[in-house]
């Protein structure tokens, strides 16, 4: 008996505490409790006058850079929208001060790799990046950049750039290899600077073994130099013998970035697994490497150690 008397006060008295508690603040609050409107994104003087409707002040914290919320916004507040406040009460914001401003540096004239880090120095981005030949500038060299050096513009801003592919290349006539053997049509090809590209076989039994049967580009036509010449082989039986040699000429880029990148080609055919490719190269270059394969080829090209790329030669 005595238990239930000692829990009914100690009920009652907790019951009481808790509404002293709330006629406290109902005094402190002159009895009005408002709720925070939402003034994020606002601009600041929109934001104060939604303040001063509501009973409420409006306090500066700080201003800050932000890429998202215009100059002079309000970014964040404290108290949060919606909480309980008391009339009079100081709502604390955060003012935009807009993006960020940069001043755009003087690229024309550096590498490629070199305009890179200097754009990501300055807080810039790299953009689009275009090509051409010119007889005035050397290769990989910057010929115009899409923003004024100098200029301010808000941090992260996308610049193009167009490079330079180094001098027009010279065009000449191709000449005829067709009857030539294969040996003698790759000599030629390297003489004029050409590049032999793929190499594919067909049957014919009434010419001789290993002669060119034909070719593109065509005789007489325009190339110029590190252009490809595809050939195609003469043999007298409808089964490729796996002993002999034929060539492919792989072609292949360096994929885009700022630094150079360690580039691997592995082959797999007939004579087994070997490394025929490995060099340091900076991202964009052009790889136009002639390969003597035997039967059933394979290549895998690494890129700084991780497989990039498989294929089959055929």
């Amino acid at each position: 008996m005595n238990i239930k008397r000692l829990l009914f006060r100690t009920v009652g008295v907790t019951l009481s505490g808790i509404l002293f508690i709330l006629l406290l603040m109902r005094l402190l609050t002159g009895g009005r409790v408002l709720e925070v409107p939402d003034v994020r994104g606002k601009e600041v003087t929109l934001a104060l006058e939604t303040l001063s409707k509501a009973g409420l002040n409006l306090k500066l914290l700080e201003r800050r850079f932000d890429d998202q919320i215009p100059k002079d916004h309000i970014i964040a507040q404290d108290p949060r929208p919606g909480i309980g406040v008391k009339k009079g009460k100081e709502i604390r914001v955060v003012i935009s001060r807009g993006s960020q401003k940069v001043f755009v540096p003087m690229v024309l004239g550096k590498s490629l790799r070199s305009a890179g880090i200097i754009l990501r120095q300055s807080g810039l981005s790299l953009g689009k990046v275009a090509r051409t030949y010119s007889d005035l500038i050397e290769e990989d060299t910057i010929m115009a950049q899409s923003l004024e050096p100098e200029i301010e513009v808000d941090r992260g801003s996308e610049m193009n750039l167009l490079v330079s592919l180094g001098p027009y290349p010279d065009y000449f006539s191709m000449p005829d290899l067709i009857g030539r053997s294969l040996e003698e049509a790759m000599r030629t090809i390297e003489s004029l600077s050409l590049q032999t590209g793929s190499i594919t076989y067909e049957v014919n039994p009434e010419l001789g073994e290993g002669v060119v049967l034909n070719q593109t580009p065509s005789s007489g036509f325009p190339v110029k130099e590190k252009s490809l010449v595809n050939l195609v082989i003469c043999v007298k039986s409808e089964t490729q013998p796996t002993g002999l040699v034929r060539y492919y000429m792989l072609h292949y880029v360096v994929p885009s970035g700022l630094f150079p990148k360690r580039i691997r080609i592995v082959l797999s055919d007939a004579q087994g697994e070997r490394e025929v490719y490995n060099a340091l190269l900076s991202p964009g270059k052009e790889i136009d490497e002639v390969i003597a394969i035997m039967g059933r080829a394979r290549a895998k090209i690494y890129v700084d150690g991780e497989l990039e790329r498989e294929m089959i030669l055929r």
